[in-house]
């Protein structure tokens, strides 16, 4: 199945969420796949139907269906974050001090690993990394500790409070996850298609532009 189908299938019920694009105007018109279990629009649902549809009014020479598919799991992805946020702050962290924990639970024992493999598994600078490591280490979540091989090196290491705080925090997770696709109606097979048409996509990772047909090429 071509990644546009995927995402056509599964773009009505991802639909969540508020934002515009610069030019847009509203129109009621909708051209999206109706869900395998009808429910009734959410505001979010309609504000998407909305904004593609202007687009085809105003530039219909243009395919965005794909484009306006992306918008809507923009805002997905803003609403699990804002539920990650919630999670992080039922166990008295940030968002981004939470993520380390986790990144550390899922290497195993002893739980521990260079901040250079945190800061890179995290997508995140190593400056970042460098004061989020020291506020957990403030809040004894965390210990830096020498490395056998190197002595010049350092290894954070989640501390028995910080093994507590990630296992709860991962159980949150999995019970919000769960509760959201519940909500949603999604099925077991719409899940795994959807992480199929993801991969897809994730593995497009730039795309260029040729100087003389001006037209853009996706690059592996």
């Amino acid at each position: 199945m071509a990644v546009l189908d995927c995402w056509s299938l599964m773009s009505a019920k991802l639909a969540r969420g508020e934002g515009d694009w610069k030019g847009m105007k509203k129109s009621s018109v909708s051209h999206r796949v109706e869900p395998a279990i009808k429910q009734s629009p959410s505001p979010d649902s309609t504000l998407y139907d909305d904004i593609e549809a202007a687009w085809l009014e105003q530039r219909p020479d243009l395919d965005l269906a794909a484009a306006c598919t992306l918008l809507r799991l923009e805002r997905v992805n803003q609403l699990h974050e804002m539920r990650l946020q919630g999670i992080a702050k039922a166990v008295g962290l940030q968002k981004g001090e939470l993520y380390v924990l986790l990144a550390l639970r899922r290497s195993g024992k002893p739980y521990e690993l260079r901040p250079t493999d945190l800061f890179r598994a995290l997508l995140v600078t190593s400056g970042a990394m460098t004061k989020r490591v020291a506020r957990l280490q403030e809040g004894g979540f965390v210990l830096r500790v020498s490395a056998n091989d190197d002595g010049r090196s350092e290894l954070v290491r989640l501390t028995a409070k910080g093994l507590a705080t990630a296992d709860r925090g991962i159980a949150e997770v999995a019970r919000v996850v769960a509760r959201t696709i519940e909500a949603s109606g999604l099925t077991k097979a719409e899940i795994a298609m959807l992480d199929r048409c993801l991969r897809k996509l994730l593995a497009v990772r730039t795309v260029k532009t040729p100087k003389k047909s001006g037209r853009l090429t996706a690059v592996d």
